[in-house]
């Protein structure tokens, strides 16, 4: 059975799926603070500066330990992920992948490499299988595999990009979800053709805001800022002053944000059937994926969204993970008992209705 997103997406309306482990829509409540600061200034609807507001920048370019022209906010960090795919000649992937990169890579028109990794292989990327010259993009804390890289792979990476001149774009949407590990940020490592793009939507609960930031080479830092100019002009400035106030309680909400997740991620895993999964354990992330014994992850997904559950199939990051799916935790913890045991009753009617066919 072939994935389409959007006629999932109406399957699950249809079905007025109460229970949504599909999309990554964090369900945790934006701080009340950072909520206040946006009313106070959703009045000033003027333009902002294309780089956006510099007393955001400042703060940012504090925390990586950059110039300030190394930084700029973004609607979002899909636009400028996609605005740097744009000005690439060629976009290597490492899947599992979120579907979006390729997505605009096919957009425009951008020839794709996939770098392969196994669930054998705890999904252990080799960088070594980047195509020369092109733009690599890395995820970690990974979605949908919560995978989390090591320091060690950093610097090799870094190495096999000055060899291969690749430009590296980490997506570091999940950077604050680190339940085991380090919590990566590439400008630590490296700024030279390079780009650290961050989004609010994670860590602030703040998808609707539209709302990020890229740190980076100062020459892909402009390529975003022509973008930007050419198609949206510039972030709101309510919502960049919102974003002031959320960095200066980041620590304190990134711990809690952090603790909730695992709290449910440890609840979930304790009430899923392990005879019929096998997964590696996310080392961040709010995203479990789980493998099924030869049963497709996108029937599974259908059949749970006639009983009002909402999961993502394999298919959605990758053509050769039909056998897998994408819980996503951004529901209430009361939920996730029940969510766990529609999916083990799923799949023990999908597993005998194999045999009875």
């Amino acid at each position: 059975m072939k994935f389409d997103i959007y006629e999932f997406f109406s399957e699950l309306s249809k079905n007025k799926a109460k229970i949504r482990m599909d999309a990554g829509d964090p369900d945790i409540e934006p701080n009340d603070v950072i909520i206040n600061e946006l009313i106070k200034n959703i009045k000033d609807l003027g333009y902002a500066p294309y780089k956006g507001l510099d007393e955001l920048r400042d703060i940012i370019a504090e925390y990586h330990k950059v110039d300030i022209d190394n930084v700029i906010i973004t609607p979002g960090s899909k636009a400028a992920i996609s605005s740097l795919i744009l000005f690439s000649k060629k976009v290597n992937l490492i899947s599992p992948y979120w579907s979006g990169y390729e997505f605009s890579a096919n957009l425009f028109k951008k020839q794709v490499s996939i770098i392969n990794t196994k669930f054998e292989e705890s999904w252990e990327p080799d960088f070594n299988k980047a195509e020369n010259d092109a733009t690599l993009i890395i995820n970690y804390p990974n979605n949908p595999t919560g995978k989390v890289i090591t320091q060690k792979k950093v610097k090799e990476l870094i190495d096999i990009s000055l060899e291969k001149n690749l430009t590296i774009v980490s997506d570091e949407a999940y950077r604050d979800i680190v339940f085991d590990g380090f919590r990566f940020k590439l400008t630590d490592f490296i700024l030279q053709n390079s780009v650290s793009v961050f989004s609010f939507s994670k860590t602030f609960s703040m998808p609707g805001l539209r709302l990020g930031y890229a740190v980076g080479d100062k020459q892909l830092i402009n390529k975003i800022g022509e973008f930007i100019k050419a198609n949206i002009t510039s972030v709101p400035k309510f919502s960049q002053r919102a974003a002031i106030k959320a960095l200066e309680m980041w620590e304190s909400i990134a711990d809690q944000v952090k603790n909730t997740y695992y709290k449910r991620l440890t609840l979930f895993l304790n009430k899923i059937n392990n005879k019929k999964f096998v997964y590696i354990r996310p080392s961040g992330t709010f995203y479990v994926f789980l493998k099924l014994n030869g049963l497709s992850g996108t029937e599974l997904a259908y059949a749970l969204a006639k009983k009002g559950l909402g999961i993502f199939p394999g298919e959605a990051f990758g053509r050769e993970f039909e056998n897998f799916i994408r819980v996503s935790l951004t529901t209430k913890e009361e939920n996730i008992p029940l969510a766990a045991e529609l999916i083990n009753e799923s799949v023990e009617e999908l597993d005998v209705g194999k045999y009875i066919n």
